[in-house]
């Protein structure tokens, strides 16, 4: 899965609040640059300047434009209340009320908070910043929108060191190639890193790959780790075919357009193809070979492979061969008698043509037990055979032909019913252990991100949107 850019916009749009440049503001001087009434009086909380009507008031570093304004002096409080904008060299922000405590450099923003800084808009009902700290705190839920996608949240907090943030309650991210979703997400801009905690939902459209789990952690190099339940989802190129895999833990590495993928712990694989149990499993989308360590269990239709190591090779997505070693053991069960053909060996190599068996070759101490069968499908006895290598051939997915190196003929049993309960050393048939497909699809659990905004916008805002359509457009 991908960082987006919007995880980098946000957390360059929150850590550059207004005054954030200026930790001294409370030795500098507040310039009073327009207003239409100017009031001076003295109350229990000392003397205080009111400015009504079209208030303009500006420092070095920024401009306040209000309806009224009320500045404390005695307090060291700057308040601003109706229809507020703030410019500075690189952003601007609409509020109902600031108020602004000069001496502890603790600052609040209420009612419909808009901030714009690099193309990115945050929407909020309230935002506090504490310059001692260093905290931007969203108590309520926020919205932010840049060029590529949107995120809201029921909360969020932003520290300035070690320039990182985080966001709590529904999160939910969107673009154009990808959905994200759980229950808090934690972000440092520098090191591009994040992590995201709870319900975790992931969708990646672009490669339709689902992702759930407990916990993700991700950084700029690409790599991903899912913990807790961690479950995909992964349609086919083609988008006919589903693979779901479900284990404890997984790691997934993005190079350019290749995809690295490791399981670990109880990890299950289901395809309508195959499907496979094993301790651990990697899987390379470049090659499209499955790797398969710690007692696997692989299942194609109504065979069984299990080997110390499995190595399944696709080819668009359909299994092309099956490669085990060392002492794997093969139990097909026949569809007509029910009984088991076996083969194992040193190291077993099976080949698919067009999703059917095409031939099997066994290298080192090779031995076969096969089940004959009348041309009525009846049983009719069986053979068996050990040869240092052995080759089997399949037509129509029967066995059509055996080449070995060696001049033993192999045993031939004649037809009873003891036959049926023959079982080669090693013999393995767990059925119990195939994966199942799961009932429901992976999914998100939150309602989609709403398209309109929090609240009805404020005039200056609406203003200032009327004068960007009227804009010239830019020289090229």
């Amino acid at each position: 899965m991908r960082i987006t850019r919007i995880f980098i916009a946000i957390l360059i749009c929150i850590c550059i609040w207004p005054v954030a440049n200026n930790p001294s503001f409370a030795q500098d001087r507040v310039r009073i640059i327009d207003t239409d009434v100017l009031e001076g009086y003295t109350t229990e909380d000392g003397e205080v300047r009111k400015l009504i009507g079209n208030v303009q008031l500006q420092t070095d570093d920024f401009t306040v434009y209000s309806d009224t304004a009320w500045h404390y002096r005695d307090l060291n409080e700057l308040r601003a209340k109706g229809n507020i904008q703030i410019d500075t060299d690189d952003e601007t922000i609409w509020a109902d009320e600031v108020f602004y405590d000069l001496a502890t450099e603790y600052s609040e923003y209420k009612g419909r908070v808009i901030l714009l800084s690099d193309e990115t808009t945050i929407f909020s009902r309230f935002l506090a910043y504490d310059f001692t700290t260093e905290i931007a705190d969203f108590p309520e839920s926020l919205r932010m929108e840049d060029e590529e996608g949107v995120l809201i949240a029921d909360r969020g907090l932003y520290y300035n060191q070690p320039d990182s943030a985080v966001f709590f309650g529904n999160v939910q991210l969107e673009d154009s190639t990808q959905y994200i979703e759980a229950d808090s997400m934690y972000t440092v801009r520098k090191d591009e890193y994040y992590e995201l905690h709870g319900r975790v939902f992931l969708h990646d459209m672009e490669e339709e790959v689902r992702l759930t789990g407990n916990f993700v952690e991700a950084d700029s190099t690409g790599y991903r780790r899912i913990e807790g339940e961690s479950r995909m989802q992964r349609l086919s190129d083609d988008r006919q075919d589903t693979t779901f895999v479900w284990a404890d833990r997984m790691d997934v590495w993005e190079y350019d357009t290749t995809h690295v993928f490791k399981g670990y712990d109880e990890v299950h694989i289901w395809t309508e193809n195959y499907s496979s149990y094993s301790d651990t499993a990697a899987y390379d989308d470049h090659t499209e070979l499955f790797e398969l360590t710690g007692e696997p269990r692989t299942w194609r239709k109504n065979m069984q492979l299990t080997g110390p190591r499995i190595e399944i090779q696709l080819e668009d997505d359909e299994v092309k061969t099956l490669f085990s070693y060392p002492d794997p053991f093969s139990s097909e069960e026949d569809e007509d008698t029910k009984r088991f053909n076996q083969l194992t060996g040193d190291t077993l190599f099976i080949n698919f043509e067009e999703g059917e068996l095409d031939y099997m070759e066994v290298w080192e101490n090779a031995h076969m037990f096969y089940h004959n069968k009348d041309d009525a499908g009846n049983p009719d006895g069986a053979t068996e055979m050990e040869t240092p290598y052995l080759l089997i051939t399949f037509r129509d997915g029967e066995l059509y032909r055996l080449n070995t190196n060696s001049r033993s003929p192999g045993k031939v049993y004649p037809e009873s019913p003891d036959i049926g309960e023959i079982q080669l050393p090693g013999f393995t048939w767990e059925p119990e252990l195939r994966p199942q497909k799961p009932e429901e699809e992976l999914k998100r659990r939150l309602p989609p991100i709403p398209t309109e905004r929090p609240f009805e916008y404020p005039p200056r805002y609406n203003q200032f949107l009327e004068e960007l359509v009227t804009l010239p457009p830019a020289r090229p």
